[in-house]
């Protein structure tokens, strides 16, 4: 398994340097530490017994840059928190921050030949991690076990999308990778009533500064690791290991899921993984950040789910596209934007709808001559964007307007 790998090459590694090391993940919670060579400070005990960092030695090490720097970085002891001095070395992999490793230099820093094994063998143990730590995160993040502020460091920030991959029809169990769970965000996640922007269940993603539950002795649950044979993870995994910044991913209930936020072409992206998967792709629109991700998470499973009910959608689905599929996935999703400030053109156009699009009699009931009549729908496709002709976009804004009067009583 890849935890005993990495306990194997960290206690190498401390073995050969003579000090006690830890590798942590990248919330800075303790995955591995090695047995105990030189001094262990009270931090150190700490850790080892909670599995976690104080918040006051998490103050300390990020003021020193721990959290963004790509090099090794020293921390002075501080004996107040009953710290000694520290080396820190990045865990990166493809671009990657996946974690840390951190030696106690109490007794003197390292020298240049030991600070080299260790950054080498540091790069073994990233690779080992990666697949683990971002995809981790990015549950536990949907899950709202952890906050937006502490995920941004690991998945990014600014502008994201969200690329949901459904199982092909009559292979619900083959997303999963082997030996991973998919059922760590609950089921009901898929449900409309997430992607909804109204606080009921939409603000899962918490940014509260609250943290999670420790990571188990075998390493983060669930996770899909990156290459494992069979299911559709495999396949998104192998795929994305032709990239030089691949996405983080994560096995969530029937889907694989991708977090797209650093310029990737989500539409290619997405007709690849479908080729290859044999199955469906959903692309979420566009969201400013991870405060929305939940959001961006529940319109493409609802852009996957639309494209299984419709297969002209499909294989790849997007959630702005997505039509009336769209309405039943979420009813606030779908705006009449500006028909309501023409309430006119609303009438018109729901007693039109209303009649099956018999323009003669729609004429008759609003008094209206018909060359009158075809200039207001004229005008209500301009403003809609939506075909009259089209079956399919005549129910989206039928629906729409029967929605917003439920909504209005």
């Amino acid at each position: 398994m890849i935890a005993h790998d990495v306990q194997d090459l960290l206690d190498s590694l401390a073995m050969a340097v003579g000090r006690g090391m830890a590798v942590d993940d990248p919330e800075g919670r303790v995955v591995a530490h090695s047995v105990h060579h030189g001094e262990v400070d009270q931090v150190r005990a700490q850790a080892i017994l909670s599995r976690s960092v104080p918040a006051e030695v998490e103050v300390w090490q990020e003021a020193h840059g721990v959290a963004t720097t790509r090099e090794p970085v020293r921390i002075p002891a501080n004996p107040a928190l009953g710290m000694a001095a520290r080396l820190c070395v990045p865990l990166l992999h493809r671009g990657r921050r996946v974690g840390s490793l951190w030696i106690i230099e109490g007794g003197g820093p390292l020298s240049s030949e030991e600070e080299a094994r260790t950054v080498r063998d540091a790069a073994a143990i990233a690779a080992l991690l990666d697949g683990g730590g971002s995809s981790h995160t990015l549950r536990r993040l949907l899950n709202g076990e952890i906050t937006v502020r502490r995920a941004a460091g690991i998945l990014g920030e600014g502008p994201l999308r969200v690329l949901a991959v459904r199982a092909p029809a009559g292979r619900g169990d083959a997303v999963r990778g082997e030996g991973s769970r998919g059922d760590v965000v609950r089921g009901d996640a898929v449900r409309g009533d997430l992607v909804r922007g109204d606080g009921s269940r939409g603000d899962a993603v918490r940014d509260d500064g609250a943290g999670g539950d420790a990571v188990p002795d075998d390493g983060p649950r669930g996770d899909a690791v990156p290459g494992e044979p069979g299911g559709v993870a495999g396949v998104v995994g192998d795929e994305l290991s032709r990239m030089r910044r691949p996405p983080a991913f994560a096995v969530v209930d029937r889907h694989v899921v991708l977090l797209l936020n650093g310029g990737e072409d989500a539409s290619a992206l997405g007709e690849s993984l479908a080729a290859r998967a044999g199955g469906l792709v959903g692309i979420s629109a566009v969201h400013p950040g991870l405060g929305s991700l939940r959001q961006a998470y529940g319109e493409a499973v609802a852009a996957a789910r639309g494209a299984a009910a419709e297969p002209a959608l499909g294989p790849v689905a997007r959630w702005p596209e997505l039509g009336v599929y769209r309405l039943l996935a979420d009813p606030t999703a779908y705006s009449l934007g500006s028909l309501r400030e023409h309430p006119a053109l609303a009438v018109t156009l729901e007693t039109y709808l209303d009649h099956g699009g018999d323009a003669q009699e729609t004429a008759r009931l609003l008094h209206l001559h018909r060359t009158s009549l075809y200039y207001r729908l004229a005008r209500i496709e301009e403003l809609t964007g939506r075909s009259l002709k089209d079956g399919t976009q005549r129910l989206e804004l039928h629906l729409a307007l029967k929605l917003a009067r439920w909504n209005a009583v």
